[in-house]
């Protein structure tokens, strides 16, 4: 069995006017995100031993505060085509992945509809189909590889985002 845990980046800020897209940061509420998910995560004994992420600052600082509220150090790869991917493109991220739990990190809105059309039993949550920023999906697969994978093959086993833990 492969798992997977799907996170959108958590809230970004807009208060620098000059950064370009790629550079923006998190703001208070993403930074609190990432520690309302992080602690979720490890609540349920989700914990992933490979994480990929989007080379966005707000996708790499999520994983770092998702990461650090879990106490987690597993290695991460951050991967520039993962930044504004659309569905194909994150499909082919993970098919290379070799972690048994992966925690992958992207943008709306390739992992929203990512998160759609990989699972076989989308969630009846009223947020799932805007996929909210820190929204987190976890996917579970019956199969010994990710190579495997395609889409619809997996079960949605939980989806939650961050203004649920608050």
């Amino acid at each position: 069995m492969k798992r997977l845990i799907l996170t959108r980046h958590q809230k970004s800020s807009w208060d620098n006017l000059t950064a370009t897209d790629h550079n923006r940061h998190l703001n208070d509420r993403g930074r609190e995100g990432c520690e309302l998910i992080g602690a979720w995560l490890l609540e349920h004994k989700y914990i992933p031993d490979q994480v990929i992420a989007s080379t966005a600052t707000r996708c790499v600082e999520t994983w770092e505060g998702i990461g650090i509220a879990m106490g987690c150090d597993a290695p991460v790869t951050y991967e520039s085509g993962l930044y504004h991917s659309p569905p194909a493109v994150i499909l082919k991220h993970l098919q290379d992945c070799d972690g048994d739990t992966v925690l992958l990190t992207a943008h709306n809105p390739g992992i929203g509809e990512f998160a759609y059309r990989i699972g076989s039993n989308p969630p009846d949550h009223k947020r799932f189909f805007g996929y909210p920023s820190g929204a987190t999906t976890i996917v579970d697969f019956d199969v010994k590889s990710w190579a495997d994978i395609d889409f619809g093959m997996g079960t949605i086993q939980s989806f939650i985002i961050p203004s649920e833990l608050r």
